[in-house]
């Protein structure tokens, strides 16, 4: 399953507009840094962008068992930062690979110290520009918003294969010993994403491109669930085509299910955001994967609610649900934060951490 968030192709229409940071719910001092974080495992990173060629992507980490947030991780263990614009991560054994799109590069760190391992860099006459990022079986696999898919072999750290597929990809899942990745054609917005309707279909044993399945313009966001449906946000064109989640079954059929900006899933259940830009009003839905139908109209409680949402995901070890978003709808410059809420969807706790934090790590 993938839990992940997709701000990404409003955030480089934006360009100037994007930023991410972190700091904690009571603006601690963190006076011993993210080390008291590694005396326990219950622990959530914060992948923080940064605004976009200002070079300030960060990592914060926060410790679930004493709501302690610990900013700048990263640059505290590694005495530089982690680069510009982070978009994704994730944890594959002891260690935690990020993707850094505008620095190009991935960078492996050790789980625990976040120190680096090393610094993964495509070469410069190489496909490149890290987007989203997970693991399968010994390898990771990271699209590159060059159009191509990178696979990295764990034990060596070095890209060992790529394959094309289609402009400007996003977000990626597995489901039934396939990767599907979703071609957005991001780039070409002016031409209102013309090539960006497609899903590519991977195997996963042979690393080739069985198919790509036709889906509704820009998409963005994948998802699948524990029975091997794969969910697709097309995020439209931000005017006249609202963001849509499609799901692709196992036999590549295609559905609508509903409109949403953002999504996560855990087990059968599809927890969604609807918070198009510019919008007033945002709701928040889930809904079973088996049959489409929705499941509740309002799955968070209570008066906190994200000002403008950046990311949603969900905890694998008590299923309880991350909301990262803006300060508010209109600063993208200030630090963020996230909320979290029960698996009943009552609200827990609030965590301030960067300026749009995109990528959670559990």
């Amino acid at each position: 399953m993938n839990f992940k968030r997709s701000f990404r192709t409003i955030a480089l229409l934006m360009m100037g507009a994007v930023s991410l940071t972190a700091c904690s719910d009571d603006d601690d001092d963190e006076p011993n840094g993210p080390k008291q974080a590694e005396e326990t495992s219950n622990v959530v990173c914060i992948v923080n962008a940064g605004k976009h060629k200002q070079n300030n992507s960060t990592l914060s980490v926060i410790d679930l068992d004493s709501n302690a947030v610990y900013n700048n991780a990263f640059a505290d263990a590694n005495g530089r930062g982690l680069g510009d614009t982070g978009q994704d991560a994730v944890r594959y054994g002891d260690k935690i690979y990020i993707a850094v799109y505008a620095s190009n590069t991935i960078e492996v760190i050790d789980g625990k110290s976040y120190k680096s391992l090393k610094t993964i860099q495509p070469e410069a006459d190489k496909p490149g520009s890290p987007r989203d990022i997970l693991a399968y079986d010994g390898k990771i696999y990271v699209s590159l918003y060059d159009g191509y898919v990178a696979k990295i072999d764990t034990a060596s750290l070095a890209i060992e294969d790529s394959i094309a597929v289609g402009p400007n990809p996003e977000e990626m899942t597995t489901a039934n010993g396939y990767l599907y990745v979703a071609n957005s054609d991001g780039m070409n917005y002016g031409n209102g994403y013309a090539n960006g309707k497609s899903v590519s279909k991977i195997d996963l044993k042979s690393f080739k491109e069985v198919s790509k399945i036709e889906v509704l313009v820009n998409p963005c966001d994948l998802v699948s669930d524990q029975s091997g449906n794969v969910f697709v946000i097309s995020m439209g064109n931000y005017y006249d085509i609202p963001a849509t989640i499609q799901k692709i079954d196992s036999k590549d059929n295609v559905t609508t299910i509903a409109e949403a900006t953002l999504m996560a899933c855990s087990k059968n259940t599809l927890y969604t955001i609807n918070a198009p830009y510019g919008a007033t009003e945002m709701a928040f839905a889930s809904y079973n994967t088996l049959t489409g139908e929705q499941e509740n109209a309002a799955f968070i409680s209570g008066d906190e609610t994200p000002a403008n949402p950046t990311a949603i995901s969900i905890n694998p070890n008590n299923g309880n649900i991350f909301i990262g978003s803006y300060l508010t709808a209109s600063d993208y410059a200030s630090n963020g934060y996230v909320l979290e809420f029960n698996a009943d969807g009552t609200f827990k706790a609030k965590y301030n951490v960067g300026v749009a934090p995109v990528g959670f790590v559990y």
